[in-house]
């Protein structure tokens, strides 16, 4: 190749030098804020992914703080629809989580008050003015069986994806308030069997004197109407004598002996020792008793229980009905004994207290009040419980749960 001597085409390859030597510099600016910007970039990533991974763990535990709350957590849009709620509503409505989500929110009301609940969102929409939202206050919810009880019920307004969400807590006021009564029962009991024993015994031995001396003077006397009044004295005193052993049942320790007993061979001997009773009354009796196995415990502790629940249903029916006593197994661990009359029934508010001390319905004189109460005791001694169920003008029924034996399998039906 021939030298270059040509002076304008030196300069043009001079030239061109020069602008490849710039554009080589260009390039490597260019390649130094492309890695630098690359550098920015990876740097945004591990920052964005520290970011993600601390919004997952902040997630993960704000969701563990959301399943595992005992109290019902429940978010709705402004339309009132269910977006989510916690475990623990299930718990306390009764509801399935898949079967709200989508669902409106006064699902969970009782009907009365579920156009106050729409309409005061509305106000709030319109005007701002709350209520409940940032406060709290006591309100009724429903549960799935239809049952209204009492919450307490806060609400926090929030947006999430440019929406309006409103986040309620609740808390089940009726559990707690049943735990409540049953402290207040227990402390009461505490002091009624406290009390008891120093009645029985102060009044006891006087009591002894007082009922022997008075059958003598029933057994001495002649004229008819002192012979009728030393009776009433007999009869007044046995009550009392009864009344100061019921007492002793309460006070004393409560232990069962146990041994195998036939439920079904305890309720008939029951039902006999009623017999003439029942028919004078013109009550008739049913029995359903099922196959269920012995079990083990004291005969004549629940021949006592079983007593008592016949009297109540007899003299719940003065003017005759139908008895029913029903033997099955409830589960394969509890046997299910339940006493039915069709008896003038107790309201609501009575039945909420038939198992407190000293409270009957029936007239002065012919209760003391304590029946249920023992009657209550004794089975829970025996490891079960009792319940009851009453529709006034329909009649009661009370039901004995008691855990299963293992022997054999009485059986039996019929009729009185």
């Amino acid at each position: 190749m021939a030298p270059c001597t040509d002076s304008a085409e030196i300069e043009s390859l001079k030239a061109e030098v020069q602008r490849l030597e710039a554009e080589l510099e260009t390039q490597r600016g260019l390649a130094r804020e492309l890695a630098e910007a690359h550098a920015r970039v990876r740097k945004c990533l591990e920052e964005r992914k520290e970011a993600e991974a601390v919004f997952r763990e902040e997630h993960d535990r704000l969701r563990q703080i959301f399943d595992s709350a005992v109290d019902g957590i429940i978010a709705i849009d402004e339309s009132g629809t269910i977006l989510e709620v916690n475990p623990a509503v299930e718990r306390i409505f009764g509801y399935p989580p898949e079967d709200l989500l989508g669902q409106d929110v006064s699902i969970l009301m009782p009907p009365p008050f579920r156009d106050e609940h729409a309409a005061y969102v509305k106000r709030y929409l319109e005007t701002g003015k709350k209520r409940v939202i940032g406060l709290g206050r006591e309100v009724t919810g429903r549960r799935r069986n239809g049952e209204a009880f009492p919450l307490y019920l806060a609400v926090s307004e929030g947006y999430a994806e440019h929406r309006r969400v409103f986040t309620a807590v609740l808390r089940d006021l009726g559990r707690l308030r049943e735990a409540e009564e049953r402290a207040r029962r227990a402390e009461q009991l505490a002091e009624l069997s406290t009390i008891s024993a120093g009645i029985a015994h102060d009044v006891g031995t006087p009591m002894t004197t007082i009922l022997g001396y008075a059958e003598l003077l029933q057994k001495s006397v002649k004229d008819p109407k002192n012979r009728e009044r030393a009776a009433h004295i007999v009869d007044q005193v046995r009550r009392v004598r009864d009344l100061l052993r019921t007492l002793l049942n309460i006070a004393r320790p409560r232990t069962v002996a146990p041994e195998k007993t036939s439920l079904v061979e305890i309720i008939d001997h029951s039902l006999a020792f009623f017999r003439e009773k029942l028919k004078g009354r013109g009550i008739v009796v049913e029995r359903d008793y099922a196959p269920v196995p012995e079990i083990m415990g004291s005969p004549d502790r629940l021949e006592q229980v079983f007593l008592n629940l016949i009297v109540n249903a007899i003299d719940a029916m003065p003017g005759g009905g139908t008895l029913t006593v029903r033997v099955r197994l409830s589960t394969d661990e509890l046997i299910e004994i339940s006493i039915a009359d069709t008896g003038i029934g107790i309201e609501p508010d009575v039945l909420e207290q038939i198992f407190e001390p000293f409270y009957t319905t029936k007239e002065r004189g012919k209760g003391t009040g304590l029946g249920l109460l023992v009657s209550q005791r004794i089975i829970h001694d025996h490891g079960g419980r009792i319940t009851a169920e009453s529709e006034p003008g329909v009649g009661t029924r009370l039901s004995i749960f008691l855990p299963t034996g293992i022997v054999r399998e009485p059986s039996g039906s019929g009729s009185d």
